[in-house]
């Protein structure tokens, strides 16, 4: 597997090749010709539009009970969109992630490991409940038969767009990925009733072993400490909550000395100046800067990211 960016202006020459996994595209979006799961992503990156591109091996897709979807016999990628309006964002959530589920587990891709899902409105009233509180109730009901049948909960990321629908897509593995959790903070599947009448159902990063190294799939990553956001309306002191637990979550999950950081995606609310420097291994990372809101609204600033150990190549073709 690879993970990369790559300009969506050259996306014609992505689209004829055979190991393509998945593409997700952010940006103003031009037509996808190839014949591997196409996300488009309605955030504003910074800069010119991009696609994130992920590779396996010779990938067979196929399009089943609407979901799009590639695996290369270790890695499956697929992604469903469902409309999520006023009043359905929960209905919305368990009906994404049923059909994803059914379609990874049929094709014997039991272990979601990384999911990704936007969705406009994030922090809108929704039946008398938060949106984005309203989204975990759905996928906590989608996710409880799931881990009775021996599945783990995934890392994730969940992020507000201006438009669209509910867009959810993941990464699944024939075999369960180990779940890291930050002793910085309490584990989100356990956040007290404060935060709505089901917790996030996601894990803060999980380890992979897959063709002799070692994968880790960082959920998107705030300034929360225990379970409380820190530093409300001051960027520069989130972003440094934020690295810290970026550090903590590595630290925690044992890659060795000299893990890689493949990729990096920061989501910013309503920031338009230059963000702070990263220090290593952050620094010089492939990155992605993109507008969009996240889950708490007194935070400003998120980060998720892919890290191997050993020399992987950098995030880029």
């Amino acid at each position: 597997m690879r993970i990369f960016y790559y300009p969506a202006a050259r996306r014609a020459e992505l689209e004829h090749r055979s190991d393509i996994l998945g593409v997700v595209g952010y940006g103003p979006q031009t037509a996808w010709r190839g014949h591997a799961p196409h996300v488009a992503v309605p955030l504003r990156p910074v800069g010119p539009p991009m696609d994130e591109v992920i590779t396996g091996g010779t990938v067979v897709s196929a399009v089943r009970d609407g979901v799009h979807y590639a695996h290369d016999g270790e890695w499956l990628f697929a992604t469903v969109e469902v409309e999520a309006a006023s009043g359905g964002i929960e209905r919305a959530a368990v009906d994404a992630y049923g059909r994803i589920l059914r379609r990874a587990e049929d094709e014997g891709y039991r272990y979601l490991i990384r999911a990704w899902q936007y969705f406009p409105d994030i922090h809108a009233p929704d039946e008398g409940l938060e949106r984005y509180r309203q989204f975990n109730r759905g996928r906590h009901q989608a996710l409880e038969g799931y881990l009775a049948r021996g599945g783990v909960r995934p890392a994730a990321t969940c992020i507000g767009t201006p438009t669209g629908a509910l867009t959810l897509h993941v990464l699944a593995h024939r075999r369960p990925g180990i779940a890291i959790e930050n002793p910085r903070q309490v584990c989100a599947y356990r956040y007290p009733e404060i935060y709505g009448p089901r917790p996030p159902d996601f894990v803060r990063a999980m380890k992979v072993a897959d063709a002799g190294r070692t994968w880790l799939w960082i959920s998107g990553t705030a300034a929360i400490v225990g379970h409380e956001s820190r530093a409300p309306g001051d960027l520069k002191a989130q972003a440094r909550e934020t690295l810290a637990n970026l550090d903590a979550l590595v630290a925690s999950a044992g890659l060795g000395d000299g893990p890689q950081v493949l990729a990096m995606k920061v989501y910013v609310r309503g920031h338009e100046g230059p963000l702070p420097s990263w220090p290593q291994p952050w620094a010089g990372a492939p990155t992605l800067i993109l507008g969009g809101d996240i889950c708490r609204p007194e935070l400003a600033l998120e980060i998720e990211a892919v890290m191997a150990d050993g020399d992987m190549g950098a995030g880029h073709e």
